[in-house]
């Protein structure tokens, strides 16, 4: 059976990533020469599939990779634990070294080669057998991509998805203690990856904080329509379905461009057309298929405007923006109207355009919005 003609729901694969192949070369080289990046951007706009593809481009060239996700931790152990793991994956071929070292329904010898691997990283059974300081594991756990790459001679990249949450992980003193292990680490550069752009800005940028200056800010390029265009028509051609490349700029028109809504459009109207029993795309089902993917993506708009709506005046900031109206009204004090705004880009909601303008990052919330409030 054939796999999913778009992806959706997380990382793609290599051949779906579009056109990013300057950017991802730029990447790539600033960290084999042991620069670290920040990337930082609103969540489904590629992010993490981009650093994925430097990763796994970097593992072909003989780097050491290491991944770990801050959103899918729970405290301070598991991020140790996920970090070891991750570095560890690098010389067992095993994803969860630590489990299979713990497992005692694994065979012996199986154990006993990965416990070999392991013996000069003072790390093994033994290790696991002392309930080790959770303070004690970290620090082994941030020290280990440089311990590694001293051992094995190798260069090594680490990437960090969602860095902003390592605070909620960990606690507040967690950057400190980041910089304090990563600064004189000479053969591992760092990606960090966060998809709350003020955040990542202020722990970056902002000279009070521990990571100032301590990684390069790269802004993230968008797909070029042509590049999409191709795509498009490519893996419907792939299907056997028919199109034009008007049919395709309306599609893009309607998203924007935003990576993952894109996918999620097209995708709906390939089923559109499997239900059809049609082969070409037409405006009508691209109307169908875009209709669609925004009833697939209203509970998540639905979540986002509770949210917002939380703080005062943000709703009807929103609201107003949405029409394409000023966001100053007589029945909002321009103050609030500034924090609400500010919340609002904070957030990754809308972008700045102008003066005193502003757009959506994601179109296809707008037009939720202006359907939700006609």
């Amino acid at each position: 059976m054939p796999g999913k003609l778009f992806p959706l729901g997380g990382p793609v694969p290599e051949k779906d990533v579009v056109d990013r192949e300057d950017f991802i070369f730029s990447l790539q080289t600033r960290l084999a020469e042991g620069q670290s990046i920040m990337l930082a951007g609103p969540r489904r706009i590629g992010k993490t599939s981009l650093a994925y593809e430097v990763l796994r481009r970097g593992k072909k060239q003989g780097f050491y990779t290491v991944s770990v996700d801050f959103f899918r931790l729970s405290d301070k152990r598991d991020f140790a634990v996920s970090l070891i793991n991750a570095c560890l994956e690098n010389r067992t071929g095993v994803r969860r070294t630590i489990d299979v070292l713990k497992d005692r329904a694994k065979s012996i010898a199986g154990t006993a080669k990965i416990t070999l691997k392991l013996e000069d990283l003072e790390f093994g059974i033994g290790f696991l057998a002392d309930e080790k300081n959770d303070n004690v594991l970290l620090d082994y756990a941030l020290d280990l991509p440089n311990v590694l790459a001293k051992r094995d001679k190798k260069s090594v990249i680490v990437l960090f998805d969602e860095f902003q949450d390592a605070s909620r992980v960990v606690d507040a003193d967690i950057y400190k203690k980041m910089r304090s292990h990563f600064q004189n680490q000479e053969s591992v550069a760092y990606m960090f990856l966060g998809s709350k752009e003020g955040i990542m800005d202020t722990l970056f940028g902002n000279r009070k904080e521990a990571f100032y200056r301590f990684a390069t800010i790269l802004p993230i390029p968008p797909i070029p329509e042509n590049a999409w265009i191709k795509y498009i028509i490519e893996r419907f051609s792939h299907r056997g379905i028919n199109t034009e490349y008007e049919i395709i700029k309306e599609i893009l028109n309607r998203t924007g461009g935003h990576p993952q809504d894109t996918m999620l459009v097209c995708s709906e109207i390939f089923y559109a057309l499997l239900e059809a029993e049609e082969n070409t795309i037409t405006p009508g089902i691209v109307r169908l298929g875009y209709d669609r993917a925004l009833i697939t993506l209203t509970p998540v708009y639905d979540e986002i405007l509770d949210e917002l709506s939380q703080r005062f005046k943000v709703r009807d900031v929103l609201k107003r923006i949405a029409f394409g109206k000023s966001v100053y009204a007589k029945n909002i004090n321009p103050n609030e109207a500034k924090r609400a705004v500010d919340h609002l880009v904070s957030k990754a909601i809308i972008q700045k355009k102008g003066r005193g303008s502003y757009t959506f990052v994601e179109p296809m919330f707008q037009e939720y919005i202006l359907r939700e409030f006609f």
